[in-house]
């Protein structure tokens, strides 16, 4: 009769019961739940060492700072020198310059040949201007990049929050 007991026993207290399993799947699937917020703000397969990936992530790091100060964000491109700098709505003229003086200049082998804004495709001569919005949502724009001798495209749109990279020179009567 003992070993009866001690066998019912045994077969009691092995395994998980239906309810432990559901409560320990609801536990994971709710860890997950608040954490794909952090895994979207991850780039998995960008080119880090470029400057395109830096310019890339830069674009992504200005729509959400933009709406997390409540400020206008400006990035603005100079493609003769191949200086891109970063301003904002509050700043002063002075503040402005030391932004500039303080922008990056592109490697040779980064040439920006032109953005396009809807109605407009600004040339390599101008200085282009980029608006990052408080409100969540930027210019649409495309710009297009040669990057050792192979073309590419930024593609920014007001609504989405990070910005794609394409590899060819895509104009904007391919994209409507």
């Amino acid at each position: 009769m003992s070993t009866a007991g001690s066998l019912s026993n045994f077969k009691k207290s092995s395994g998980f019961t239906l309810i432990e399993l559901i409560v320990v799947i609801s536990i994971v699937a709710m860890l997950l739940l608040f954490s794909f917020p952090v895994f979207r703000d991850i780039v998995l397969f960008s080119d880090s060492a470029t400057q395109v990936g830096d310019m890339l992530r830069l674009i992504d790091d200005l729509k959400k700072r933009a709406v997390d100060q409540n400020t206008d964000y400006f990035m603005h491109m100079n493609p003769g020198s191949g200086q891109v700098w970063v301003t904002n709505e509050d700043m002063d003229d002075e503040a402005k310059e030391t932004a500039k003086g303080n922008g990056v200049f592109l490697l040779e082998e980064i040439d920006i040949i032109d953005v396009e804004f809807p109605g407009t495709r600004e040339t390599r001569k101008m200085e282009h201007r980029i608006r990052f919005r408080k409100q969540g949502y930027s210019d649409f724009a495309l710009i297009h990049i040669i990057e050792n001798q192979k073309n590419i495209t930024l593609k920014i749109e007001p609504f989405l929050s990070q910005a794609q990279l394409l590899n060819n020179h895509i104009y904007l009567e391919d994209c409507i």
